[in-house]
């Protein structure tokens, strides 16, 4: 019998329905080694082989048959089991060919599909705050299935990715909001954490959704029309899309789950390299490079007064991380690009005639900037810069020409399902400010298509709202597309078994930011753990900060009510640069100072307010020029002066009471 090990990356993009029925023995690519099932749950196993083959799926003492059907897939539903940490070996055998497929080190734990755009997708290396902490993420049990980018104008029957164990080898390439979320669950249930991330940065909600739900309201005919156009391009694009299958599997096979990372020996002809190879291209620093990795090299000859004596190696930028070798020995690492990379290089290695190679990983290009140097301590720089350097590509990532059309629901949401999942953690919203209102329907309309082809019941999902950006409030807000679509995310709520995570407190501080992408994962992560840790895992803890309940207007003041608000309101402030800590301040006179309200009368004219808190769940807010307001805001501005909390900490939820239509007032007002 032919045992193959899924120890190596199996990919295989079936792009034809047609052609399954007599396709090879196979199983779902996000069945691999290492990967996490969902505990308590009945859990779907699947793949291809022949028509009429019978294939066998054993784990844990289990034993299940299924036939492979006119398509040639097959699917076998083990029984729940319960949370394991022990890696077990799962095997697949088919019946006809004698084939038997392995999965080594699968654990049962909570299996959470984590997407959305760049504020998902983004991983822990892209933030100084995170990056510093990927040494320390030692965490076996957490494991991330990432698929690659992939839009299809029709649903693909397989996904593109691979497993890996959360190490510090592993982390920098961790999705950072759904890591941190991931190490709040596992440290709370103690059991292992799956997290499969289908992210993609830039991407509108239209784009996750399924085309049977974006074409719900058109008539037959333009359904029929749709069709067709998905059938054309689909054709056109099928070549493109093997072709690019083909060469994901060739870059995992060189590199991994972490390009970051060197594979054993894989690579040590360029840790200290021949460099009269004719594959070493001459180039003159500075030098671009294509992403994935490439190595840069070059000979360096010290005069007599530097050799044998510790010297101070300055790379400049590397972009994005590198690892550098001197004389085949690995002298430094760096994985935050923007701190430069500076490496000391112990004396003992310190020749007349040297060999220098920088393995450099880019994601969307990057290469090596100009002024590199060497020098002793306290002496002068000997300049390696400019000429003299040779480059060599070891792996290009793929990128899947923009040509292709389709969505990122058929190449990267539907290959997953049936995957058995607890929920669903996302985070998307920047790329549908334009339209803030199309954004109420396209949203849930998403959310219930995905539970509706998972069949997995109204399966929690849990969204951030978006956090604050642009300049800090210093008025009132004349611009609303960012609110709006903060209040399109909050309608959704409506739905059974969805929850938000407030982010409005977590943007970078200052008067005048424009980063659209936080650095404070830790509190993103934590805040959607808290939602899951309340309404799914039993503990007695509050998951959200006040929110709106109702109003009451006595004496040319509003009295508003909140709810969830814990053990009471307070007033703080942030402290922090990446990770902030929220600190309760001390009013005078007590009770005052609290920011963010704005009311109105009838004539709409919003002024920032003063506001107070009087009790446990309530704040009264008044404006001596509005002595008979009826409207009321809370922090409704891209980045709003926001200091109420609840004493566990967590944000007020911005709101409004009126219900004026600001796009169509702004185009009046133009």
């Amino acid at each position: 019998m032919t045992v193959i090990s899924i120890h190596k990356v199996i990919l295989v993009l079936l792009l034809s329905a047609a052609s399954v029925g007599t396709a090879e023995f196979s199983v779902a690519n996000v069945f691999q080694d290492h990967m996490v099932l969902q505990r308590g749950k009945p859990i779907k196993i699947w793949g291809w082989t022949t028509t009429g083959d019978k294939v066998t799926v054993s784990l844990a003492g289990q034993r299940k048959i299924a036939t492979a059907d006119k398509d040639g897939k097959w699917m076998v539903t083990l029984d729940p089991m319960p949370a394991s940490s022990e890696g077990r070996t799962m095997t697949v055998a088919s019946s006809s060919g004698r084939q038997k497929v392995e999965i080594k080190d699968v654990l049962v734990g909570e299996v959470w599909l984590c997407s959305g755009q760049s504020n998902m997708s983004y991983n822990m290396s892209r933030f100084r705050n995170c990056a510093d902490e990927v040494p320390q993420m030692k965490y076996p049990m957490i494991r991330e299935f990432k698929t690659f980018s992939v839009r299809t104008a029709t649903p693909q029957p397989d996904a593109l990715g691979a497993w890996a164990v959360c190490s510090p080898d592993t982390a920098a390439r961790f999705s950072a909001t759904a890591l941190y979320y991931a190490i709040e669950l596992h440290q709370a249930l103690n059991v292992p954490i799956g997290l499969l991330n289908s992210s993609a940065g830039g991407t509108r909600v239209e784009q996750w959704t399924d085309t049977s739900t974006l074409h719900a309201d058109l008539d037959e005919q333009s359904r029929a029309g749709k069709q067709a156009e998905a059938t054309a391009d689909a054709d056109a694009s099928a070549g493109t899309l093997a072709t690019y299958a083909k060469e994901v599997k060739e870059f995992l096979a060189k590199v991994g789950v972490n390009p970051s990372v060197i594979i054993g020996d894989t690579e040590d002809a360029f840790i200290k390299p021949n460099l009269t190879d004719e594959a070493w291209t001459p180039i003159e620093l500075p030098a671009r490079s294509r992403s994935g990795v490439t190595w840069f090299a070059r000979e360096v000859a010290l005069p007599n007064e530097m050799v044998g004596k510790e010297l101070i190696l300055n790379l400049g930028t590397v972009n994005k991380e590198e690892i550098t070798f001197w004389n085949g020995v690995r002298v430094g690492s760096q994985h935050f690009y923007s701190d430069g990379s500076v490496h000391t290089i112990p004396a003992k290695q310190v020749k007349a005639k040297n060999i220098l190679s920088v393995r450099c990983t880019a994601y969307r290009g990057g290469g090596m900037s100009d002024g590199q140097s060497l020098s002793v301590a306290g002496g002068q720089p000997f300049s390696i810069a400019g000429e003299g350097w040779k480059q060599q590509t070891y792996a290009t990532k793929p990128h899947l020409p923009r040509a292709v059309r389709g969505t990122l629901y058929n190449g990267m949401i539907h290959p997953l399902i049936p995957y058995t999942i607890r929920g669903v953690i996302w985070y998307q919203g920047e790329n549908n400010t334009n339209n803030p209102h199309e954004y109420r329907k396209r949203f849930p309309e998403m959310l219930k298509g995905w539970r509706k082809n998972w069949e997995q019941g109204d399966f929690p999902f849990y969204f951030c709202q978006l956090a604050n950006y642009h300049p800090k409030q210093n008025a009132v807000a004349t611009k609303h597309r960012w609110c709006l679509l903060r209040e399109a995310q909050a309608m959704a709520l409506s739905l059974p078994n969805t929850g938000m995570a407030c982010l409005i407190d977590i943007g970078k501080l200052g008067t005048y930011e424009r980063d659209i992408h936080p650095a404070n994962n830790r509190d993103q992560g934590r805040r959607l753990a808290l939602i899951a840790r309340d309404k799914i895992y039993g503990e007695d803890i509050v998951s959200s900060g006040p929110m709106f309940d109702s109003m009451t207007v006595k004496g040319g003041k509003i009295t508003v009510k909140f709810k969830s608000v814990g053990s009471g309101l307070m007033r703080a402030g942030i402290t922090g640069w990446y990770d902030h800590r929220i600190i309760q301040l001390q009013t005078h006179p007590r009770g005052l100072a609290i920011h963010g309200f704005t009311i109105a009368g009838a004539d709409g004219d919003f002024r920032m307010a003063h506001a107070r808190i009087t009790g446990k769940d309530t704040v009264e807010v008044w404006h001596g020029k509005v002595p008979e307001p009826i409207h009321i805001r809370f922090a409704w501005h891209r980045n709003p002066l926001h200091n109420l909390y609840n004493i566990e900490k967590l944000p007020a939820v911005p709101f409004r009471t009126d219900e004026i239509d600001l796009l169509r007032k702004a185009k009046r007002s133009r």
